[in-house]
């Protein structure tokens, strides 16, 4: 076991080459892979002509074997996005939190994000559950974003709303614009008054 928890030598390490993005997937069953498919090709469709991929899938009862833990773990740890999709439930199961617990600490300062894709339009929990918490803490813990998709939302909805959120970042509304150009700040606000 203590071989597992040890930290691979950097030649080990699935750190991307120069125009190769490298991803990890991990999911539940066929459902919850198909689902991360749509992504990973919107992916490849939007970035293909200016990067070269690389995928890694693990189903979530691969990760019982104690070498693909470690392999899992390594590809994790080196790798620019990792994505869990998954069913709504309270937890992941205790598998994925070892296999998680055992990159997290190996991704050190190296930057990526997090997607979850959790839950489908067939699971009876909606809304905000708590293993979206738990992958938004190991986000923080690994320093990478972290990005989560609605229950039931389809792809093109997630994709519409990256659009629209990017659309609106770049906006500078009238209100935004007399605020940053505003050169004397009025003395009084109206408060403690």
């Amino acid at each position: 076991m203590n071989d597992l928890l040890a930290k691979p030598n950097v030649s080990e390490s699935t750190a991307a080459r120069e125009g190769v993005f490298s991803a990890v997937i991990a999911y539940e069953d066929a459902m919850t892979r198909d689902r991360a498919m749509q992504v990973c090709e919107r992916l490849v469709q939007r970035f293909w002509k200016d990067m070269e991929f690389n995928f890694r899938w693990w189903r979530f009862d691969f990760l019982r074997d104690a070498g693909f833990v470690r392999q899992a773990a390594r590809q994790a740890a080196g790798s620019d996005l990792i994505l869990f999709s998954a069913h709504a439930r309270r937890e992941l199961p205790c598998i994925v939190e070892k296999w998680i617990e055992t990159w997290v600490p190996w991704r050190g300062a190296r930057d990526g994000v997090l997607v979850a894709m959790i839950g489908t339009a067939e699971d009876q929990l909606r809304g905000l559950v708590p293993i979206q918490v738990y992958l938004r803490e190991v986000a923080r813990r690994a320093n990478m974003d972290y990005l989560s998709q609605a229950a039931g939302a389809s792809v093109s909805e997630l994709n519409t709303s990256i659009e629209t959120i990017t659309k609106r970042a770049e906006k500078v509304t009238s209100l935004l614009d007399g605020i940053l150009h505003h050169a004397t700040i009025p003395p009084r606000w109206g408060i403690n008054e």
